[in-house]
């Protein structure tokens, strides 16, 4: 039998997997794609392969692949998930390192249950330009998205441009993950992702909250910490006056424990 845990952050949800617990073939991409199919598979938008930190500084590693299969450099929701199984089933410290495809990142379970991730940098890769009507930015948060700013926001706006930008023809060949947002005020956004590789508009997605709030400082006033606010719940930004300190903050949850047959 495969052992895994379901587990998510903010309703995006993901099967973590144990290396070492497991056959090599949790990494084929026919079989992420059968786990994650929700209606003959356990259900996710992607999975997690975490291992032990294999080398001094590295409690944890992450491999995220999205639910057709693909790699991805990091998802920041996940990441924190991984966190906190790390802490609540291996007995690691509270404060860790966690090793992922965008490097190596602090973060910390804290007391009231949330996950604290501290991630490098976002950067913008392109100037504005305009896709498919929307004016925004290529922003890298660790994990590529492009960033629009709207007057009025909701999961339909969201469901019927997302798709176009990310597969447009200037973020070839590997797309590109979309995020609408809504400036509420100084230190609130509202945002929703349609996520590349799960080809869906998001509960919620941590790195592009991060890619929305860092687009919103660069064309306004922005006040740290960030109250953001996904379709799935709220998460917290908070960064200093040159973006080279961020973390992201929210909720992580273990859901429950079951097993594959090895023949899945």
């Amino acid at each position: 039998m495969i052992p895994f845990t379901k587990v998510h952050g903010l309703g995006n949800n993901f099967v973590l997997f144990e290396a070492r617990r497991c056959p090599a073939t949790i990494r084929d991409a026919a079989f992420i794609q059968r786990v994650c199919q929700r209606h003959t598979g356990v259900g996710a938008d992607g999975v997690l392969i975490v291992s032990p930190g294999g080398e001094e500084g590295v409690d944890v590693q992450v491999d995220y692949h999205n639910a057709d299969g693909s790699w991805e450099t990091l998802c920041a929701n996940g990441t924190r998930c991984v966190v906190a199984y790390a802490v609540r089933r291996w007995g690691l410290p509270s404060d860790l390192t966690v090793r992922t495809g965008a490097g190596d990142l602090r973060a910390s379970l804290l007391p009231d249950g949330q996950v604290r991730l501290q991630i490098h940098a976002p950067r913008h890769v392109t100037e504005q330009v305009e896709i498919d009507g929307f004016q925004g930015r290529h922003v890298d948060s660790g994990a590529p998205h492009f960033a629009v700013e709207v007057k009025e926001l909701d999961e339909g706006l969201v469901a019927t441009h997302g798709p176009a930008i990310r597969r447009h023809e200037a973020f070839q060949p590997r797309g590109i993950n979309v995020d609408f947002f809504q400036r509420l005020d100084s230190q609130t956004l509202r945002v929703i992702t349609y996520e590349k590789g799960v080809e869906a508009v998001m509960l919620s997605c941590a790195s592009g909250s991060t890619a929305a709030c860092f687009q919103a400082a660069s064309s306004g006033a922005m006040t740290s910490p960030v109250r953001v606010i996904n379709p799935g719940g709220e998460l917290t930004v908070e960064f200093d006056p040159s973006w080279q300190q961020v973390t992201i903050t929210g909720a992580a949850a273990l859901v429950f424990d079951a097993e594959l047959p090895d023949d899945f």
